[in-house]
């Protein structure tokens, strides 16, 4: 297990990292996220032992780390930009790490000729880096990478210099290969589509400090703070006063007038006011003859707007109180949702409309 203990790490005047602790399991594929500036690569940069922490520890195995050189850390690290060795061929480029370490050259070429077979790089042994295309480099940056055999392998912005079109190809061979090799991935993005194609688990930085970690399954259900569901995507926000709470179930009133059911994982008193969120694909289009299980959110609107969004459809709703939502659904031929209509009903699913005290100013 890799483990990150009350990390602190400054720059001049400016926190980083502020006493962040992290357990990242033996062969998981972690993804760190978060906006630019929130300390994800000075992160890894402290696990690889590029940077030193100002307080806290890193340990690999139940052994401490922190005194240990980048090149006697059992860890890989793939930069941003896959930074291959113009000069050298890709056997060569592969082949750095074990020269370095002195490995025997019998062994560098059996390791080398294994990790160009898994990575279908076999007929690309003595090209040069500028004849390789995107994806040929980032898997000749992985062998480089895995050719010591790390306990645990660093990938800063791995996808992010790669076509937009070859994207999500490469990301599925990452996950592939990480299955193949059993080893500890950890991922640094800003991308929330990329992180949750990646990960098993993921941890949302902000300002130096985990917002939260979970599936991505569970910071889309259950999003532990307004950060967390602002930042994984669009969503619906409202001003509103609590006026019942019953379990984790409660009961607001809009300052537009709206009495709305919606669920919290913080702490909040009757009586005071919120911060609602429901993202725009949890709110459905309910016609007369369909069925919904409580009656509870039913709200009556008028169609403003429908914006085609390749695969998706996105619409603009007013709620008879004046309040605005955006609703997404699934593509569907121009039919009665194709213009402005009055007297439409949407429903919004109660566990999806997430509940806040307001934020400190």
């Amino acid at each position: 297990m890799l483990q990150l203990k009350d990390i602190k790490k400054s720059f001049q005047s400016q926190t980083v990292l502020d006493g962040l602790s992290l357990d990242i399991q033996e062969g998981e594929r972690f993804v760190l996220l978060g906006p630019s500036g929130c300390g994800k690569t000075t992160l890894l940069r402290l696990i690889a032992g590029f940077e030193t922490a100002d307080q806290g520890s890193v340990s690999l195995g139940g052994e401490i780390l922190d005194s240990r050189p980048v090149e006697k850390r059992p860890v890989g690290f793939i930069f941003q930009r896959h930074a291959l060795f113009p000069h050298m061929n890709v056997y060569d480029n592969i082949a750095v790490g074990p020269r370095i370490a002195q490995l025997k050259e019998s062994e560098t070429r059996k390791r080398i000729g294994e990790l160009l077979e898994i990575l279908r790089l076999t007929a690309k042994r003595s090209a040069w880096p500028n004849q390789l295309s995107g994806g040929e480099s980032q898997r000749v940056a992985l062998a480089r990478a895995l050719i010591n055999r790390p306990k645990v392998l660093l990938l800063d912005e791995p996808l992010s210099a790669i076509d937009e079109n070859l994207r999500q190809d490469l990301g599925d061979e990452l996950v592939d290969i990480q299955k193949t090799f059993g080893t500890t991935f950890v991922f640094v993005t800003h991308d929330r589509q990329e992180a949750f194609r990646l990960a098993h688990r993921v941890g949302v930085l902000n300002g130096g400090r985990l917002e939260q970690v979970g599936t991505p399954d569970t910071l889309c259900e259950s999003p532990a703070t307004p950060f967390v569901v602002r930042f994984l995507g669009d969503t619906n926000a409202f001003e509103a006063v609590v006026q019942d709470i019953k379990s984790n179930r409660v009961r607001v009133r809009t300052k537009e007038g709206d009495t709305l059911y919606g669920e919290s994982a913080m702490p909040l008193s009757k009586g005071k006011p919120c911060i609602g969120y429901i993202r725009p694909e949890r709110i459905r289009f309910v016609n007369k003859n369909d069925s919904v299980a409580e009656t509870t959110n039913l709200v009556d609107c008028d169609l403003l707007e429908r914006t085609v969004l390749g695969s998706r459809l996105m619409f603009r709703v007013k709620m008879q109180s004046g309040n605005f939502l955006k609703v997404e659904t699934g593509y569907q031929s121009p039919s009665s949702f194709d213009k402005e209509q009055e007297n439409i009903k949407v429903y919004l699913e109660p566990s999806s409309l997430h509940l806040f005290p307001p934020e400190p100013e």
